[in-house]
């Protein structure tokens, strides 16, 4: 319920909150919030567990089709790549933990890890590419300290959060090199 509610702020803020960069960067807080519980959404939306539809980029793709949610788009990017990067470190990956097709079911423990990982990699460089697009450089590296403060504060909580963060962590220091 937290992650309809936080997308719920991100979407007004985005649409009636003007364009000044704190506006921006209670927006992109705001969808990352969201964004890390969005793929929570999937049992009550009474899709199966780890669905493909909100374990996936779709939210972020979704999110761009107005250019006034951007600012939303890139929230989720890093929230949903948060979450992802987590759930790489299940205890197994079997049955609840693979990710499952509509009308399909599940596509096996190996394409599940690479289907978690190909979709969190685009989730956090997309949700970059576009901020970065959208932000003077001093107000995207606010932004990104919000999203560093709120991913790293899920992270620590969620199961596989620590092996996600530290993997986070080295991507962040590869891509700045």
């Amino acid at each position: 319920m937290a992650a309809s509610l936080f997308l719920l702020v991100a979407v007004i803020l985005a649409f009636a909150g003007g364009g000044g960069p704190w506006m921006l960067i209670a927006t992109v807080a705001a969808a990352t919030a969201a964004g890390t519980r969005l793929p929570d959404l999937d049992t009550p939306l009474q899709l199966q567990h780890r669905s493909a539809l909100v374990h996936s980029i779709l939210p972020f793709y979704i999110a761009t089709l107005d250019a006034r949610t951007w600012p939303v788009a890139a929230g989720l990017g890093f929230g949903v790549g948060f979450h992802l990067a987590a759930d790489l470190f299940p205890g197994t990956m079997r049955g609840f933990a693979t990710i499952k097709l509509p009308l399909i079911g599940s596509i096996g423990a190996f394409p599940s890890y690479a289907w978690i990982a190909v979709n969190a990699l685009a989730n956090l460089i997309s949700a970059l590419l576009i901020l970065e697009r959208i932000a003077a450089d001093r107000v995207a590296a606010c932004a990104l300290g919000a999203t560093a403060v709120l991913g790293g504060g899920y992270l620590l909580r969620a199961q596989g959060g620590l092996y996600a963060l530290a993997g986070i962590v080295g991507l962040g220091w590869w891509w700045l090199r």
